[in-house]
């Protein structure tokens, strides 16, 4: 039988869903041990509920975080509404898992940090890209090609290139925080840290393909778009390598859409992370080697038991979905999470890069230091 750990849902749109179906693969595939049980769900629309299975429906944020059955709080709100939601169940003594970004605006993101880390509560970000095995691969192998001279990484989506998309939350700036790179990019820089280290500097440019968006069909209720649709950043490192970020929301499909490359000076590492197995090493020899078969590091490894089954995989993107909340729950029930987990204070550093691509993309590229 499931040990459980019951999850309260605080939102439930997209990522709502995609939070309660981890739950639910968690649950059908690891049988006998620590689970997320979706106990409760806090939503605006609680009249689209009636088939879900959660027990109890809340009003607000403030209801669940009270309820004694609920150990986690999962805040899958849109940004602006994180830190609140966030705070209040961090009061209440429960663990959180919050939707990435932390906030917003990084001043409340830090200020989640501090909350969190005071009241000694499990915390985690679902920074989920870290939860992929060949994610964790890289980072075990990073070490054999040597020293980090530079590197490359992008994220692209093709999400908002079609002009007729309704404006949504996502590019309300007030309440996002940003566009592209603060939905997508934030996971590229969480990897610039978690591979090679802490950021010294960095410069940026971005553009804004559409710049007006319509809240009706037939063009009704014409609105300014004001959040980064491509944004690029050059980045230097403390070690002293240096690299490209790029990342955008108006990219239609190519061959590489979600790529990691890092050159060494004893050879390189290529992550198509898009796809299950697409890492290769490349020895300075010039010969390039894919990278199947048994795990290859702690890493790896350590990430294996959070993973459903291979032969029940729904994916990449399911897949971290689900090994993330598993990790969550475990750490509810005072197992020990992950190495490579997300905590607040990861993410913190990882929207600070954010920040700082925004701050200086508004400032003609301008170098921001860390």
């Amino acid at each position: 039988m499931n040990r459980d750990i019951g999850f309260g849902l605080v939102g439930f749109g997209m990522i709502g869903r995609t939070h309660l179906t981890a739950m639910l693969v968690n649950r059908a595939l690891h049988e006998g041990s620590v689970n997320a049980y979706p106990r409760g769900l806090c939503t605006r629309r609680p009249e689209l509920c009636g088939d879900l299975p959660f027990e109890k429906i809340y009003a607000n944020p403030e209801e669940l975080a009270a309820d004694p059955l609920i150990q986690v709080a999962d805040i899958c709100t849109p940004n602006n509404l994180h830190a609140s939601a966030a705070a209040a169940a961090i009061k209440a003594g429960k663990c959180v898992y919050v939707e990435k970004p932390l906030s917003n605006n990084l001043q409340e993101a830090a200020e989640l940090d501090r909350l969190a880390q005071k009241a000694g509560v499990p915390n985690q970000c679902a920074l989920t890209i870290r939860f992929r095995p060949h994610i964790n691969r890289m980072k075990d192998l990073l070490a054999d090609i040597g020293d980090v001279i530079h590197f490359r990484s992008c994220f692209f989506h093709g999400s908002y290139l079609d002009p007729e998309r309704l404006m949504s939350w996502r590019q309300d700036l007030a309440l996002s925080g940003g566009g592209a790179v603060m939905d997508l990019g934030i996971h590229i820089l969480d990897l610039i840290r978690y591979f090679l280290g802490d950021v010294r500097r960095l410069r940026a440019i971005s553009r804004i393909v559409h710049k007006v968006r319509y809240r009706k069909t037939g063009q009704k209720f014409p609105c300014a778009n004001e959040t980064d649709e491509y944004l690029g950043a050059f980045l230097e490192m403390k070690s002293g390598a240096t690299g490209v970020m790029e990342t955008s929301r108006v990219s239609s499909s190519s061959f590489c859409n979600e790529i990691f490359e890092v050159f060494g000076t004893k050879g390189s590492l290529a992550l198509d992370f898009e796809g299950p197995g697409n890492l290769r090493l490349h020895p300075a020899n010039g010969r390039g080697t894919v990278l199947v078969g048994e795990q290859s590091g702690p890493f790896e490894k350590a990430l294996a038991p959070l993973l459903p089954p291979a032969r029940q995989s729904l994916g990449p993107f399911m897949d971290a979905h689900a090994a993330a909340i598993k990790n969550m729950a475990n750490w509810s029930a005072g197992e020990k999470p992950f190495a490579g987990t997300p905590t607040f204070a990861e993410a913190v550093k990882a929207q600070a890069l954010v920040h700082a691509c925004l701050r200086s993309a508004h400032n003609d590229g301008q170098w921001e230091l860390l």
